[in-house]
Order: structure tokens, then C-alpha cells, then sequence
């Protein structure tokens, strides 16, 4: 009988080459550039599976759902997405971004780590489990979207659609993408935080004005952002003010602190690596913080005048824009009404203006749910490791599983931490494309 390893060696030439061509395809979800031409290639790939494919549209890039009949009655669906962000400046990558390259054992190319390369495992993993044992042991169901990278804006509505009808069989959901651990370990993550952004504009006039003709008459804009800062966040405390801000905010369980003791922490590495300095001292308290706090962040203002020298005025307008991540059963529409209750004032007088601009939930799997352990030990045995994080520090629309259709979530990373991500050189290494496909592999045969 062929073993899992064996066809997979076998076969490399043949799924190296999809991967050249899936990349080679485009797919970018910003301009539109390639999407119906990945479309076309997916679903053939998928109907190989045996696979039902549709291809659902929605007000952007198509969404692809694929059913496969199984031997039990279980359905678990694997989540994915096809697009890919701009390349950017050709000139800043050593390839071309849209023609897989293999050096020094990694695979570079615009979606080679995102999420193209990971989405391909996931489909020559049930390739190769179909060819060595012939049938599957349950139901699938792929649904693949194309507009991650411009913030799954139609998804939720899409999976609304289907909850009472195509998905309203399926059991767990599992999601393929992201990084896993900086030491090589590959994670089950139990968890994501959620994201609150939005944007504080202040206007003081119709327009700049000389600071030597107004300066004491006219408002900067700019302080009147500093002030509302102060009304709302204790930077000596580092405390959000805003009311009810923190209700829903959970401590970890007993079971959760054990996880976090267990991963790697490596403080200089990781200094080395981001340039940060102030580290805590422990793994447990920087994975607490990363997983079960929220955060507020002010990433970006624009006002006045920045360039070279100095040029005297006074801004007529600032534009502040604030991102929060939530935790636990922290509620967006409830932090909302909180911050247009507390800054009504500034807002009533027409001092400022707010627009919320993301606004996606926190997601979280209980960490008694049964089928951590399987997907564990599937992860171990197709790559010799795996860890637990009982909740991933970024955002990503998991909500729409946990929420909408009512079922636990997991997800499962894989490609390498230095995958470059949105950046150029974005690359996925040998062995995580080839580890994914034993995982996906795995995840059938231990689930």
C-alpha cells in the first residue's frame, strides 16, 4: 500500500508545478487582476476531490464552496482564501513577485505564505488522503473566499446566506492561515482578538490660517486631539476611560496559563526581530498580554505641515485614526455607543467628528472542547510538534463561524513565522508547504 510520505515524494513535481501556476495567476483582490482565472483553476482542482463546486457571488470578488461526501455523517469545514495583496514596488523584491521561485529551500512569490500556499496544502493534503485511502472519512465543505485582503467585507453576509441551508450541517470549522510559532512549532489557535477602528476628525476652520495673523484666536486642531486623548485613555495607568470599555474582559483559566507557560519565549530574539526594547520578563506575562488584554492604539495623525523647514500656520484640520483589539465577550456595539455617549459634547458642538471604520468580534473556542486534542495530535504527527495558543493577538473574521453558524473554530497556520506577509519577498518555506499537506492530511485521518 502507498503511504502518505511516499506519494507526497513522489508527486512533488506535479504540485510544485500547481503552485507555479496558482501563483502565476494573480489573483489580487484590490484590482481585480486574475480572480476569475484563479476561480477557474480552483474549481478544477477541487472537482478532482469529487467535489460539488459552486461559485457564489457576492458585491465583490466571488466566494467558492465545495462539498465532498464523506463516510459518517460529520462535516467540517475548512475555511481559505484565494486573493493576494498588490506586490507592491516590483523593484524592492529579489523575484518577480508572480513567478514562483525556489531558492534556498523556500518558495517566494505574492501568496506563496498568503494565503495561496496555504490554501494549496489544504487541497493536495485531501488529494494525496483520497489517492492513498480511496474515500473520505466524513463530510467537507471548502469555502474559499476572495477578499480577505480587503477585510472580508461580504463574508459574514455570504455565510448568513448558507447558515440555514449548505452550512447548516457543519459541525466545526476549521482556518487555514497565518504564521505559526517563531520557533518552527506549528499551533492550534483557539481564539482571535477582535478589532474596533476608527477615525476622530477635528476641524477648527474652513481652512489654514497664518499662526502670526490667528495664533491665540484660531484652535489647532491638534491639541484639541491631544485633549481628547486625555479624556479618554490614563496614560500613566495605561487605562482606556471610556465606560463599560472593559466588561467582557476574561481572565485565563488554569488550563489556558499552562498552554501559555508552554510556548516558546525568546526575549532578545524577539527584540532583535522588532526593535522593541521593553519586553516583559516572562513568557506568561507577554503571551497575557498578547491574548487576553485589549489593546488602544493610535496609528496615525495628519495634520498641518511636515515637510522640510517650517512653515508658519495653523492647521484647520487634524485627522486622528484609533485601532482597539478586544478580548473575550468584549461587544463592539456596545463600546460604540460608549464612545459616542462620552465624547457627545465635543461631538454635539461640532468639535469633532467620529467614523468607525473595522469593526470585527473577538472569537473564542472553550478550552474543554473535544476536539483539541485530535487536531493536536494531528498536528504532531504530521510535523513532530504542536502547541496550543488559546488565543491569536491579531484579527481575523472567525466570528462569522462562532457566531453565525454556532460552531467551534480552530485555526491552524501554515506557513513559516518570516513569511513576509504583505511585504516583498513574501515566501513560504519548503518544508511548512509540504508539513501543511501531512497536517491537512492528518486532520482526516485523526478527526
Amino acid at each position: 500500500m502507498v503511504s502518505r510520505d511516499s506519494f507526497i515524494e513522489d508527486n512533488k513535481s506535479e504540485f510544485e508545478g500547481l503552485f507555479k501556476k496558482l501563483i502565476g495567476l494573480k489573483g489580487v483582490s484590490a484590482t481585480g487582476e486574475g480572480i476569475n482565472e484563479t476561480i477557474i483553476l480552483l474549481q478544477e482542482k477541487l472537482k478532482d476531490l469529487g467535489a460539488h463546486v459552486e461559485v457564489i457571488q457576492t458585491a465583490g470578488s466571488p466566494t467558492i464552496l465545495a462539498e465532498i461526501d464523506g463516510q459518517s455523517d460529520r462535516t467540517v469545514l475548512f475555511y481559505g482564501h484565494y486573493d493576494v495583496m498588490t506586490p507592491g514596488i516590483n523593484a524592492d523584491w529579489d523575484t518577480d513577485p508572480f513567478t514562483l521561485t525556489k531558492k534556498n529551500h523556500r518558495f517566494y512569490g505574492r501568496g506563496a505564505g498568503d494565503n495561496k500556499g496555504q490554501l494549496l496544502a489544504q487541497i493536495l493534503g485531501l488529494y494525496v488522503y483520497k489517492q492513498v485511502n480511496g474515500s473520505f472519512p466524513f463530510n467537507i465543505k471548502f469555502l474559499i473566499e476572495g477578499e480577505e485582503e480587503q477585510g472580508s467585507k461580504n463574508l459574514p453576509f455570504t455565510v448568513k446566506e448558507l447558515a440555514d441551508n449548505k452550512l447548516k450541517d457543519v459541525d466545526l470549522a476549521i482556518v487555514v492561515d497565518g504564521s505559526f510559532n517563531q520557533s518552527g512549532q506549528h499551533v492550534l489557535r483557539l481564539g482571535n482578538r477582535g478589532a474596533l477602528g476608527f477615525q476622530v476628525t477635528a476641524k477648527t476652520g474652513t481652512q489654514d490660517n497664518h499662526s502670526g495673523n490667528l495664533g491665540n484666536i484660531m484652535k489647532n486642531p491638534v491639541l484639541v486631539l491631544m485633549e481628547l486623548l486625555q479624556k479618554i485613555y490614563d496614560f500613566e495607568n495605561d487605562k482606556v476611560l471610556i465606560p463599560e470599555f472593559y466588561d467582557g474582559v476574561e481572565d485565563p483559566s488554569q488550563t489556558e496559563i499552562d498552554w501559555m507557560k508552554q510556548l516558546p519565549y525568546d526575549k532578545e530574539s524577539i527584540s532583535k526581530q522588532t526593535g522593541v526594547k521593553d519586553l516583559p520578563e516572562t513568557g506568561l506575562e507577554y503571551y497575557q498580554k498578547l491574548m487576553f488584554r485589549p489593546t488602544f492604539n493610535i496609528s496615525g495623525i495628519r495634520a498641518g505641515y511636515t515637510a522640510k523647514g517650517m512653515k508658519s500656520i495653523i492647521p484647520h484640520t487634524a485627522v486622528m485614526k484609533v485601532e482597539t483589539r478586544l478580548v473575550g465577550k468584549q461587544d463592539i456595539k456596545e463600546i460604540q455607543i460608549g464612545i459616542n455617549n462620552f465624547l457627545q459634547d465635543e461631538i454635539n458642538n461640532g468639535d469633532i467628528k467620529v467614523h468607525y471604520l473595522v469593526q470585527v468580534p473577538p472569537c473564542k473556542t472553550a478550552s474543554d472542547d473535544k476536539n483539541i486534542e485530535p487536531l493536536v495530535n494531528a498536528i504532531k504527527e504530521a510535523t513532530g510538534s504542536g502547541l496550543i495558543e488559546p488565543t491569536m493577538p491579531g484579527t481575523v473574521p472567525n466570528y462569522v463561524w462562532s457566531d453565525i453558524l454556532k460552531v467551534p473554530v480552530f485555526t491552524i497556520p501554515y506557513a513559516n513565522f518570516d513569511q513576509c506577509n504583505h511585504a516583498p519577498n513574501e515566501n513560504i518555506t519548503e518544508k511548512a508547504f509540504y508539513d501543511g499537506i501531512k497536517i491537512s492530511y492528518e486532520l482526516l485521518e485523526r478527526l
